[in-house]
């Protein structure tokens, strides 16, 4: 008995290793902010980026959530060889995109004050205010960036991105270390961190538009590319508004549950905050690895949803649930295994009771690895069917009902701490995935059946 398609397998793998590279190298930065600031700072600087990352990320997300229309829509006007439909994708996606970025990037600034009343330690606080005022204007060179790359991986080209992903990461780590450190300059500590990481995404920019004007896959689109307010219609802003609004609350919920889960853990200790923070980037690792997965899913479904052929659309999904839950397990028994050295990788030796912690909080995001991966994998293939209202209220349920508030009965009034939280981040991301692999299921076998009645 088969138990993978050879021939979907393959077109997986060819789409998604370039966009997994590409999603390591975006993860990375954050990453090694972590990573860098810990080992140069101390346990108390990697807090501080904690909160800021979590703060940053769950307000980005919205934006980034818009984005995410623009691949199932680029993918079904290429199986129809409809190049028109592509351009007024593209142009109407930078100004939904930019203006959204715009409206954040005003809000956050305005909203940094209500930093001081969260009941975090004071302590940490002031560098966090400093590290978000900088990583906030990077949103609009960011969502530069993403409208660019969306086009270009619905077309299927995603090398370029790639690339500018890799050169952009290579050169936030060199400055990261200049700025924190100090090379021939007066250390600017976690401020040196955000500025490094607001210089590469600049330079992301930069590069992929030069990449793109030169491929002959995306050249013609980057020549088309145009601001005419006469070639605007409204027809196409409500089409993406009405496919990214709920992929970015779908996003939105599931981050916010995560940055929540920081706050949660504030409210016992900044040990708490950092264990945290170690594991989350461990498992964002692999989270993000198994978004390739899902942006290339989105993008086999995007074609075969534009040519109508709904059994293998379902084929497809059903292939790549079982590639996603394989890899995850090894992902799974990579954190069991290495779950007392990995934690040594961000923080000082001396903060032993942080590592302590840290290493116990893998072990439940080993257990949560399947869960996390099929429930991304399922919200690409659903996204591919353009299908994004019924999924974001899934997820609503699963991390705003179910999780956050598991979450602080067992970290606060049970006192568990961290370990509490992250018990319930592993029971939200199990029911998320059980109800979006079902959600898929039915939804495409109906897709199958109305198509045999006519």
């Amino acid at each position: 008995m088969q138990i993978l398609n050879p021939v979907h397998t393959k077109r997986l793998f060819q789409l998604a290793l370039p966009v997994m590279i590409t999603q390591v190298g975006q993860v990375s930065v954050q990453l090694f902010d972590n990573i860098m600031v810990g080992k140069l700072l101390g346990a108390d600087a990697l807090a501080s980026v904690s909160l800021a990352n979590g703060v940053f990320f769950s307000v980005f997300v919205l934006a980034l959530g818009f984005s995410l229309a623009i691949p199932p829509l680029v993918a079904e006007a290429q199986s129809q060889n409809n190049h028109h439909m592509i351009n007024r994708i593209f142009r109407h996606g930078f100004v939904v995109n930019m203006f959204i970025g715009l409206v954040l990037v005003i809000l956050m600034l305005f909203a940094l004050p209500l930093l001081y009343h969260l009941d975090q330690p004071a302590n940490i606080i002031p560098d966090t205010e400093s590290y978000l005022r900088i990583t906030i204007i990077s949103i609009l060179p960011f969502m530069a960036f993403q409208t660019m790359r969306e086009v270009s991986e619905g077309l299927s080209f995603t090398i370029g991105v790639t690339k500018a992903t890799i050169i952009a990461n290579v050169i936030n780590i060199v400055l990261n270390y200049i700025f924190i450190k100090g090379v021939g300059m007066d250390s600017l500590g976690v401020d040196g961190s955000a500025y490094a990481s607001f210089i590469a995404r600049v330079f992301m920019v930069v590069f992929l538009f030069f990449v793109m004007k030169k491929n002959p896959m995306t050249k013609r689109y980057m020549e088309d590319f145009t601001l005419k307010t006469k070639l605007f219609q409204k027809k196409m802003f409500r089409k993406l508004v009405k496919l990214g609004l709920p992929t970015a609350l779908q996003m939105f919920f599931e981050v916010t549950a995560f940055a929540a889960a920081a706050f949660i853990c504030g409210l016992i200790s900044a040990k708490d905050i950092a264990a945290h923070q170690i594991a989350l980037s461990m498992a964002s690792f692999t989270f993000n690895l198994c978004i390739g997965f899902s942006i290339a899913t989105t993008i086999m479904a995007g074609n075969r949803f534009g040519e109508r052929n709904y059994k293998e659309l379902r084929n497809v999904g059903i292939n790549n649930l079982k590639i996603v839950f394989i890899f995850m397990v090894l992902c799974g028994i990579i954190f069991i295994a290495g779950r007392n050295i990995l934690p040594t990788f961000f923080t000082k030796k001396e903060d032993v009771d942080v590592i302590v912690l840290a290493s116990k909080l893998l072990i439940i995001a080993a257990l949560f690895q399947l869960s996390d991966g099929l429930q991304i994998l399922s919200l690409g293939v659903l996204r591919g069917m353009q299908d994004v209202k019924i999924p974001s209220i899934l997820t609503f349920v699963a991390y705003w009902i179910i999780t956050l508030p598991l979450g602080y009965y067992l970290c606060v009034t049970r006192e568990m701490g961290a370990y509490g939280m992250w018990v319930a981040l592993g029971v939200g991301l199990t029911i998320s995935a059980f109800l979006l692999i079902r959600r898929f299921l039915t939804l495409s076998q109906r897709k199958i059946d109305a198509a045999a009645a006519q």
